[in-house]
């Protein structure tokens, strides 16, 4: 703990004592029993093994006098809670109610009057044996304060019976729904803050204030010494949403990693809202290692390039790449039209993307890149759509006249629209992937300007197109191509393989997100795919009456699949990206992270998904090999992972920390306090062990 606070809140409580009516200290102060009632209250009649227990703390405040918040402000101290319990049970951190705001003579302080209820969970061992009796013994210690301030504390018990099954207590049932009530809840939405002077600029998202009539909104730090706690904040609406100006302390020289307190939101017409929050720092120009604008534009292009090489791209890729060998031997403008048509369809793509991707997070997701394959919905359609255009080059059905056209009857007479929706596919399934430069550059556009933050998007669009563009523009290495000829036909069916394969790779991703016994209608759905492109290929070719029921039976096909995926729910928590064979992974989460950092330990992180190609190539090539798994126990380094399959707030926010919007993340704590290393994005076995060395 910092000394200055300590001596602030100390200068600040002889100030409170200075002040004092002379009438008032002859009296005498009054008794610390008389200021506060503290009880120990249980949730539960009973308790069973391995169950969680909620113990309140009620503290009766007399009026006019406060206690304190974790954070008490500028004096005070917070209420605390020294346990006494039966062996292996132990107590999680308090549950802290939304303070109150107090400001006395020029000293501000968070805190509570009144009624107060500081909730407690308690985990109970799995060995507790039925029959005993449990006895929970705590020693508060509170500081109540009006014009002076008194130091105050109980010695608590209570003893409860050990049962088969926990037993609900009906009389006070409703004291802990009011004191969960009064809880902040986990924010659903997405805050950023920017230091600016004075202040820092808290903004909140539009779309949590929509209902709101002319809200205003209060901030309680968690940590001491960041905000000037006398001050009352200012709040102005703007087209990012709600920003909440908070006056900075005094001593304040740099911004803090995140801002995390409490978030309370009030409007006109009383309605009330508390958030617990961890808001990201959301700089206007430069962000890690010093990149601006066009440095952000720049590595945008480079990692779209480099995306080419990403093993997502090469089905679709392959493709294309044979549509320039096929036209090679054609007119120069036509092979033109062709890569510009499919640098359009990317472009297109990008900027899609990047839209929704901003409108989603101004609108308080926690969303980031790869965001669309977290729904199952959307890997089930696309495993369809590579399904049958797989089955079209295996020549169960042509789609067109044209490779160009194998996105359906999509192809023109050139086949360009062909070209065009093959280049929205050849963005659809490099989400999957994250190259090098992409992480900063990703990073950057989520925090810019929306003009800027489309055109970094753009940016990555063109350097994916760039190979295929300049194939197309380009002639002399064409002469080295053969004739077109039934060569071509070989390679058109060879290359259904590929895409098999991605399809067999997006199902076992939506097997992690939904569990099987859910995708088994997705599955289905195949099946159904395969039928309508076997009955369209029968009958494109008949007479009319044919032609039109072979298409209505082949619609209805598809639209039963298309069914089949809708109907996916709820995901399942996606275990096996996360647990396999290799290094001994423990689930990632903050606060495990913290604890180990607290206790010494050194920590690789490794934030991945199960739709993640890079990820899954990392961690067979680098991570799980035999001489990384061998420095991991030499150093005793503690591995955990994070999966990001399906949407996780929690992750996503540890991401942005670290100027990422995707996975994958890796990072390696020495255990010795300071900054992690952060490995790149492309790993091998000597880059771990390198940084390994370095830690």
């Amino acid at each position: 703990m910092r000394i200055e606070p300590i001596l602030g809140r100390m200068l600040a409580l002889a100030g409170l004592v200075a002040l004092l009516p002379w009438g008032a200290r002859a009296e005498g102060p009054p008794s610390p029993a008389d200021l506060v009632k503290a009880e120990l209250v249980a949730e539960a009649a009973s308790i069973a093994p391995g169950t969680t227990l909620w113990l309140d703390l009620h503290l009766a405040v007399k009026p006019g006098w406060h206690v304190y918040w974790q954070n008490p402000g500028d004096s005070g101290l917070p209420t605390s809670i020294d346990w006494k319990l039966p062996p292996d049970f132990s107590p999680g951190p308090i549950s802290w109610p939304v303070p109150e705001h107090f400001v006395q003579n020029g000293i501000g302080n968070y805190g509570y009057a009144g009624i107060v209820d500081l909730l407690v969970p308690i985990s109970v061992p799995n060995a507790s044996v039925p029959g005993q009796t449990a006895l929970f013994e705590a020693e508060a210690s509170w500081l109540s304060c009006s014009d002076i301030c008194i130091p105050g504390g109980q010695n608590l018990s209570l003893s409860l019976p050990v049962a088969e099954r926990s037993a609900a207590d009906p009389s006070t049932a409703q004291l802990f729904a009011a004191a969960r009530r009064h809880l902040p809840a986990p924010a659903p939405f997405e805050t950023r803050f920017a230091s600016t002077g004075n202040y820092f600029r808290l903004v909140v998202p539009s779309s949590t204030v929509a209902q709101m009539r002319n809200p205003t909104g209060m901030f309680f730090p968690v940590k001491e010494s960041l905000i000037d706690a006398a001050a009352m904040p200012n709040t102005e609406r703007d087209s990012d949403g709600l920003a909440i100006l908070l006056p900075k302390a005094s001593d304040v020289r740099s911004a803090p990693a995140t801002l995390d307190g409490v978030l309370s939101l009030r409007g006109e017409d009383g309605a009330e809202r508390a958030y617990e929050i961890s808001a990201n720092p959301a700089p206007a120009a430069p962000v890690e290692g010093g990149v601006v604008w066009w440095q952000a534009l720049l590595l945008a292009f480079l990692g779209g390039v480099v995306l080419n090489a990403m093993p997502c791209v090469f089905p679709i890729l392959s493709l294309k790449l044979l549509s320039v060998a096929q036209h090679a031997h054609g007119h120069r403008s036509e092979r033109a039209y062709h890569g510009i048509a499919y640098t359009a369809g990317v472009l297109a793509s990008f900027a899609a993307l990047g839209i929704a991707l901003l409108a989603l997070r101004a609108g308080g997701q926690a969303v980031g890149w790869g965001f669309q394959l977290q729904s199952p919905v959307f890997v089930a359609v696309l495993a369809y759509l590579l399904f049958a255009m797989g089955l079209s080059l295996s020549g169960v059905a042509g789609f067109g006249g044209a490779l160009g056209g194998v996105g359906g009857r999509l192809a023109t007479r050139s086949g360009l629209a062909g070209t065009f929706f093959t280049g929205i596919l050849a963005t659809i399934v490099a989400t999957p992937c994250t190259a090098p430069f992409m992480g900063a550059a990703l990073g950057f556009a989520l925090i810019a300007p929306a003009a800027l933050a489309i055109g970094i998007f753009l940016a990555l669009g063109l350097g994916l197109a760039a190979p295929y563009l300049t194939a197309s523009l380009t002639y002399r290495w064409q002469r080295l191509l053969p004739k077109p000829g039934r060569w071509m036909e070989f390679v058109k069916q060879l290359l259904a393989f590929p895409l098999y394969g991605t399809v067999a790779w997006l199902l076992w991703v939506l097997i992690q997100e939904v569990g099987p016994d859910n995708a088994l209608g997705a599955l289905f759905g195949l099946v159904l795919v395969a039928f309508a492109v076997w009955v369209y290929g029968q009958t494109r070719f008949a007479a009319p009456l044919g032609w039109w029921l072979g298409t209505g039976l082949a619609a209805a096909g598809g639209a039963a699949a298309i069914f089949f995926a809708a109907s996916l729910t709820g995901a399942m928590p996606a275990k096996s990206a996360a647990f396999r064979d290799g290094l001994q992974y423990q689930p990632f989460t903050p606060q495990r992270l913290a604890d180990l950092e607290s206790a010494g330990r050194p920590v690789f992180v490794n934030l991945t998904a199960s739709w993640c190609v890079t990820c899954l190539i990392n961690e067979r090539v680098a991570l799980d090999s035999d001489a990384v798994r061998q420095a991991f126990a030499e150093r005793s380094i503690v591995p955990l992972k994070g999966d990001w399959t399906s949407q996780n707030p929690e992750i996503t926010k540890f991401l942005q920390q670290f100027g990422r919007s995707g996975v994958p993340l890796y990072l390696l704590y020495s255990g010795k306090g300071g900054e992690p290393i952060m490995l790149p994005q492309i790993l091998t076995a000597s880059s771990v062990l390198d940084a390994i060395g370095k830690s």
